[in-house]
């Protein structure tokens, strides 16, 4: 993992604090086993603080929604969240395990369970999309033969709706069938946490209708998900939980309901958009797992 520079000044956090559920909400004692956790993390890109003592649990077997703008700091956070972006003080926590204290063995079964869908698809150019979506299976089910994985590879860009052909190259793509490739590579593993950084990005409205049927098979599964966002669609559609990140900080992060509830109270969350929306269904595709 990688080392940023350290340093900076403590500034103000909100971390997510449990209370009674709404009907449809998750349960408490779900809600309490964290499957990411981040404590008091200061983070820098660049030379720029981007995240400031930012603490937040995201809890197993949920879908969890941080909204915010531009520069907001939410793609930091979810790289933080996924190890990619090692911290300068503070700490990332896997199921209770300190990521900084993971051996090589530890790091590579944590990536064996995980995915990541990139805002700006980040394939491989001198790749194929076969050999680009296929590359979590190489390296992490080494035993599966070409075939098979081959067949994984076209199963699940079919499920996405790309029709390109696989010994296509990223340059051959538009920008909304690369990022399907990305999709595809985050989940063709069948990981247990799957990251996503605005996944609809690029994606045209028959994608994006893709992709929520597919986010709705992984719920079904069980799959842990973190998605950051500055789109009220997906909250609405999916949070279990919901935050709101601003300059580095998390200003709000609870239950869908108690969110949007605190957020009727507090104007500056600006959750417009969803309060325009009114009370969604409650959500009861999870309560079986």
């Amino acid at each position: 993992m990688r080392k940023d520079e350290r340093p900076a000044a403590p500034a103000e956090a909100a971390p997510a604090e449990a209370a009674p559920r709404a009907e449809g909400s998750p349960s408490a004692a779900a809600v309490a086993v964290p499957a990411i956790e981040l404590k008091a993390v200061n983070a820098f890109s660049a030379g720029y603080q981007v995240l400031s003592e930012l603490s937040v649990a995201f809890p197993e077997r949920r879908t969890s929604v941080v909204m915010g703008g531009t520069g907001s700091g939410k793609s930091a956070l979810l790289k933080a969240a996924a190890g990619l972006l090692q911290p300068g003080s503070g700490s990332v926590e896997f199921r209770g395990v300190d990521m900084a204290r993971f051996s090589r063995k530890d790091e590579a079964e944590f990536r064996a369970k995980s995915g990541f869908v990139f805002q700006d698809a980040a394939l491989w150019s001198d790749t194929t999309i076969l050999g680009n979506v296929s590359m979590p299976l190489s390296l992490h089910k080494p035993w599966m033969g070409r075939s098979d994985a081959a067949e994984a590879v076209r199963l699940i860009l079919k499920r996405l709706g790309y029709e390109g052909g696989m010994a296509m190259r990223p340059a051959d793509l538009s920008s909304g069938e690369q990022k399907m490739a990305s999709i595809a590579r985050a989940v063709v593993h069948d990981p247990d946490i799957v990251f996503m950084d605005d996944p609809a990005v690029g994606l045209d409205e028959d994608a994006t209708e893709q992709l929520f049927g597919l986010i709705e098979e992984l719920e079904s599964r069980g799959k842990t998900m973190i998605i950051v966002t500055n789109a009220s669609e997906f909250a609405y559609r999916f949070a279990d939980m919901l935050g709101i990140i601003r300059d580095g900080r998390i200003v709000a992060f609870g239950p869908y309901e108690e969110t949007l509830a605190r957020a009727e109270r507090e104007p500056e969350l600006r959750l417009e958009r969803l309060k325009a929306r009114g009370i969604r269904a409650a959500r009861k595709r999870r309560e079986s797992l």
